[in-house]
């Protein structure tokens, strides 16, 4: 553990007052489980089964203040693992009733409960440890997000499932093509584009093609197509593939639904995907830091939507290095004895966000000449072994990077300007 975080924890410890109750709270689908707390780790109460009703909510809302007004305490403070969505329910719920949430890492409890050698059975009345570690400021500083930060993840979580979707399904179709009309790939570099839909729609397979003439098809071409005027010659192309096909010949009605519904697919995934971007564009205006974000060369509207709905309102963070930690890229070193190993970032933080800048790293790498002229000194770079650094390693750093410079524009609030050293870069 670094200074910092352990100056962090215990300032998250000395928060705790003699009149702030403790709830650990182990999240399952149907039930969870409670213990209560006080500052000084004396168990107040267990309740192995919380169920997930209106019911089972009233009844820990009722325990709770029961617990408060016999004891003599003013302030919650809940603990939970955010175990898959289901968190959720009671979580909001709590904080609706004016308790503060915090999030519990699942690593630490699992450490802990080793330490502890406790269970993590539900049904085990010797469990307090989430009540415990939070009690010890072992907890995440994250907090629940409402409003447009809220909404901003919602849909970066489901744009990030559609474009998996979507990813699948052009691979569904590039296989049917393969099947029946495998030289579509050298003509066409992508399942995406537009001119290839209209191609399919009107003459999928290569006896289709063959029976137009090369005026007709470079019509369907160039109407759908930006690049009108090479429509002529993809249409040659392409009727010269479709006599020379390697592709089954044999083709039957059940073929031609089956490419019919594949190509329905991937257009209804690119359809939704451009509506979700639209929707994460409009709650991206209501966002007023967003402008100084968005100054950086190469980070787009998507891309920090995504970076704002995962990370949530920037006021909470207080330094950079709070969000390199969030996103996952804390380096870390395992060495042991006389074995020296890698430094490997953590990637214990959210995997979205990681992704993300990963991304909006390649980007300004490419687009900026400041990250351009840092990405180029840290390949020259040796690591710990006297060996070059990777690609991949290089994008790590410049992601870092990156977080430390957007931090410098929203803690400056200004735009991103080419006197890039007139920021202060925390280090």
């Amino acid at each position: 553990m670094s200074k910092r975080d352990f100056s962090k924890q215990v300032e998250r410890r000395q928060k705790i007052k003699r009149t702030t109750l403790v709830v650990g709270v182990d999240i399952g689908s149907t039930f969870n489980a409670v213990a209560l707390m006080n500052k000084e780790g004396e168990v107040l109460g267990k309740y192995p089964k919380i169920y997930n009703s209106r019911r089972g909510f009233d009844y820990f809302a009722k325990v709770i203040e029961e617990v408060k007004t016999s004891n003599g305490f003013k302030g919650v403070l809940m603990g939970i693992e955010p175990t898959g969505h289901y968190w959720r329910k009671i979580a909001y719920f709590a904080k609706e009733r004016g308790y503060e949430v915090r999030f519990i890492r699942t690593t630490g409890l699992k450490h802990q409960r080793g330490l502890d050698e406790s269970s993590s059975a539900k049904t085990d009345m010797r469990d307090p440890t989430l009540a415990n570690i939070t009690r010890e400021g072992k907890y995440i500083d994250t907090v629940i997000e409402d409003g447009v930060f809220r909404q901003l993840r919602t849909l970066a979580k489901l744009r990030e499932r559609v474009l998996r979707y979507s990813v699948s399904s052009q691979n569904t179709l590039g296989a049917v093509l393969d099947d029946y009309f495998p030289e579509l790939k050298r003509i066409f570099s992508s399942m995406k584009i537009r001119s290839l839909w209209a191609k399919l729609q009107c003459c999928p397979f290569p006896q289709d093609v063959v029976t137009l003439e090369v005026s007709m098809i470079a019509e369907v071409i160039g109407k759908s197509s930006r690049r009108r005027a090479e429509a002529a010659q993809k249409a040659m192309d392409l009727y010269q593939a479709a006599k020379e096909s390697i592709g089954l010949k044999q083709v039957i009605n059940t073929d031609r639904y089956r490419l019919k519904l594949c190509l329905q697919e991937v257009q209804r995934s690119e359809g939704l995907l451009k509506e979700i971007g639209m929707q994460m564009k409009k709650l991206l205006e209501q966002i007023p830091c967003c402008e100084y974000i968005l100054s950086v060369p190469g980070v787009g509207a998507l891309s920090a939507a995504v970076f704002l709905g995962e990370l949530g309102n920037p006021n909470h963070f207080n330094h950079p290095k709070q969000i390199i930690k969030y996103s996952g890229y804390d380096p870390q070193e395992r060495d042991s004895g006389k074995r020296v190993g890698r430094k490997i970032i953590s990637k214990k933080g959210r995997w979205l966000l990681r992704k993300t800048l990963f991304f909006m790293s390649m980007r300004v790498v490419q687009q900026c000449q400041f990250f351009k002229d840092y990405y180029r000194r840290k390949l020259e770079n040796q690591n710990r072994f006297g060996q070059l650094l990777k690609k991949k390693e290089g994008l790590c750093a410049v992601a870092i990077k990156l977080i430390k410079v957007i931090f410098a524009l929203l803690r400056d609030k200004r735009g991103y300007g080419e006197n890039v050293s007139s920021l202060t870069l925390a280090a």
